[in-house]
């Protein structure tokens, strides 16, 4: 009998710690999801807001726009994303310059009305490493 449990339980074990780096990698992947999701929802209410130094102008000069203290989209933000990053997770957001509906800078500004505004959200897998999760959306001024 104890022949049996020495040879069984070993393997048995290490099905479980998989399973279970593998579910915890799954909780992860949802709640980058989530993070995601909500620094989008963020960017689209700045560009559609008639606020003071918010709109769709304000992001011809980014670094202003998502670092200001206590005014940037990062501070303004922070009630909602402290969470994920006590957890590890990070954001970034890349603004594109502006850009035709083809996706393609045209050298025109009556073309080029629009904007492509990119959340990266990274964070460290379970299982070793780390994971990205890109979301893009096309904005432009209302």
């Amino acid at each position: 009998m104890v022949v049996v449990l020495g040879i069984a339980v070993p393997p048995s074990v290490i099905v479980v710690q998989e399973a279970m780096l593998a579910r915890t990698d799954a909780v992860q992947t949802t709640r980058a999801t989530a993070l995601a999701q909500a620094v989008v929802e963020h960017v689209l209410a700045d560009v559609y807001s008639d606020a003071p130094g918010l709109g769709y102008g304000a992001l011809s000069d980014p670094n202003a726009w998502l670092e200001t203290p206590s005014t940037g989209l990062r501070a303004r933000a922070a009630d909602t994303t402290s969470f994920y990053e006590g957890l590890g997770f990070s954001y970034t957001i890349d603004v594109t310059a502006p850009h035709a509906a083809s996706g393609s800078a045209t050298g025109d500004p009556e073309l080029d009305l629009f904007r492509t505004v990119t959340v990266t959200v990274s964070w460290p897998l379970a299982t070793g490493g780390t994971q990205s999760l890109p979301i893009s959306v096309v904005v432009t001024e209302l």
